[in-house]
């Protein structure tokens, strides 16, 4: 009899896992789903695996689980030596010279987890594992994973959605470049049902179609229906920003805000680089593009660069991040090139002399333009831009001090030798503090005649963020007798004007006074209220 288990190891607990889905569905649901992630316990999932009489194990393989799931089937075949254990997924299939080594594995599933479905009452234990292949059907022929029960059941977590795969470009750094080929979408119709029915899910959804916007006709058909019908969550696209135009940005601006987030990989901004991994793109002119994105209100804008590619080093690297995060986006990704395995760029490494750890995620260790400390030195600036930028924590502060320090990685050098309160900051207020008070003693000594301006600049991201009546003591006001009756004037006419604030919520609020206001006349007087979940800003008062 056959009793198969589909399990999914997913990086985190939030995340789900498509191709397995897929497959269940194609299954008539015939089957049990385990869901873990990495961070659990590999002996308690493998307890679970041993609680009922499974025929066949199914799992799917990718650089955040493939350590974890290599000793997790070597010791499963060992209790179960009569299993038949399955594994696909990118990192089973493009490096299975490793995984056909792994004691117990059965067999490698090269190509989409639903084609497999047919063909597994004929699956027999091997005792050497070998790579099966099957035709796959047309994307429009594969059944939609999700109903409405499952949506419910996957309240809180992300989930993932395809309109298309397959993608036409040749990035040699990129998985995609293995199979490159024209993408294979579903139809209007099925979209159409398909966008209706996830509309519905209070959450995220992210499209993993490999370049969203490839297909113009297709793309903007799916944001119309957002304008028509907006979704109770949030959509996520990945998009190339090569291939927007006027359209395409009319059309986001027209849907609602906090509802879509955009993920734009821009590598490298240096022309050579990119022309090395393959990457067509003409930087000023997607600039302007992205530019006008980050402009629409409640559009979330995700930016991400690649450090390592072939021809980059410091200067180049450090070029890329300072024009990224001159655009101010609402996230901002450094991430390090992984030479991924069956990549044209894995097996062409050592023109470029790049070398790179020997297990997943394969990330860069040097080349012959970076060194591995010039790369710790960068990994230094992620962990910043993750702090400072991505937090919220002091957008106005940061935007002053980086186009005074003629660069954001100036400002972060600066920032990295820089002295503060080194206590542990074991809160988000506490890590606030930690680093505003860093920020502060960095700019006393490169802008001492600015000190009152940018202490202003503190104090208005300080509002904008804390849920506090107070301000930290490095930036609070000198006569705090006086700011306490400026407060209470600004409540009491705040209470006048606007009724629908209760007294809680205006005790608790915070008062801005710009002390710099001489030389900089844009800062007002500003009351802060905190109001159902947002932060109510009441200007001139």
């Amino acid at each position: 009899m056959v009793n198969p288990v589909l399990i999914s190891v997913n990086a985190r607990f939030s995340h789900t896992n498509l191709a397995l889905l897929y497959l269940k569905k194609a299954l008539d649901d015939a089957c049990r789903m385990i869901e873990w992630d990495i961070n659990r316990s590999r002996q308690g999932l493998l307890e679970i695996l041993m609680e009922d009489d499974f025929s066949h194990y199914f799992f799917s393989a990718y650089i955040w689980n493939s350590e974890y799931l290599k000793s997790l089937i070597t010791d499963l075949s060992a209790l179960r030596p009569d299993a038949i254990i399955c594994c696909g997924g990118p990192e089973a299939v493009y490096n299975s010279r490793v995984w056909l080594k792994v004691p117990g594995l059965s067999y490698i599933l090269d190509g989409n987890a639903e084609d497999f479905a047919e063909i597994i009452p004929s699956l027999r234990q091997k005792e050497t594992a070998e790579i099966i292949r099957v035709q796959q059907r047309p994307f429009a022929k594969t059944i939609f994973p999700y109903d409405e029960e499952l949506l419910n059941d996957l309240v809180g977590r992300l989930i993932y959605y395809e309109a298309s795969r397959g993608c036409p470009f040749n990035c040699s750094y990129c998985l995609s470049a293995v199979q490159r080929k024209e993408p294979d979408y579903r139809t209007e119709d099925q979209i159409r049902e398909e966008i209706n029915l996830l509309s519905r899910f209070k959450g995220t959804v992210k499209f993993v179609d490999r370049t969203f916007n490839y297909n113009k006709k297709i793309s903007r058909f799916i944001w119309q229906l957002m304008t028509e019908n907006p979704p109770e969550g949030c959509f996520h696209f990945e998009i190339y920003p090569a291939l927007l135009e006027d359209e395409d940005i009319r059309l986001l601006s027209l849907v609602p805000p906090g509802k879509a987030q955009l993920e734009i990989g821009i590598q490298s901004t240096n022309q050579q680089i990119l022309k090395n991994i393959k990457r067509a793109d003409n930087w000023e002119s997607s600039m302007e593009k992205i530019g006008r994105l980050i402009e629409i209100d409640g559009l979330r804008i995700h930016l991400d660069q690649i450090i390592g590619l072939p021809g980059d080093n410091p200067e180049t690297a450090a070029e890329t991040m300072n024009k990224i995060l001159d655009l101010h986006p609402e996230v901002f990704q450094p991430g390090f090139l992984k030479l991924l395995p069956g990549t044209p760029l894995a097996e062409n490494a050592d023109r470029y002399e790049i070398k790179a750890s020997s297990l997943p995620p394969y990330e860069i260790l040097e080349s012959e333009s970076f060194s591995f400390l010039d790369l710790r030195h960068f990994h230094q600036f992620e962990d910043l831009v993750s702090i400072l930028w991505n937090s919220g924590y002091f957008r106005l502060t940061l935007i002053y001090l980086a186009e005074k320090a003629a660069g954001w990685t100036t400002l972060f050098e600066a920032l990295l030798n820089g002295t503060g309160n080194e206590g542990p900051a074991t809160t988000e207020t506490r890590r606030w503090e930690h680093w505003g008070l860093r920020i502060l003693n960095m700019a006393r000594a490169a802008l001492p005649d600015e000190q009152t301006y940018i202490i202003d600049l503190l104090r208005l991201d300080w509002c904008r963020f804390a849920n506090s009546q107070r301000y930290p003591d490095f930036i609070e006001y000198s006569d705090v007798p006086v700011m306490n009756a400026l407060k209470k004037e600004a409540c009491k006419t705040a209470a006048e004007k606007f009724p629908e604030f209760t007294k809680s919520e205006l005790k608790r609020s915070i008062l801005f006074v710009p002390e710099s206001k001489g030389e900089h006349p844009e800062l007002t007087r500003t009351l802060f209220i905190r109001h159902r979940k947002e932060i109510i800003q009441i200007p001139e008062i």
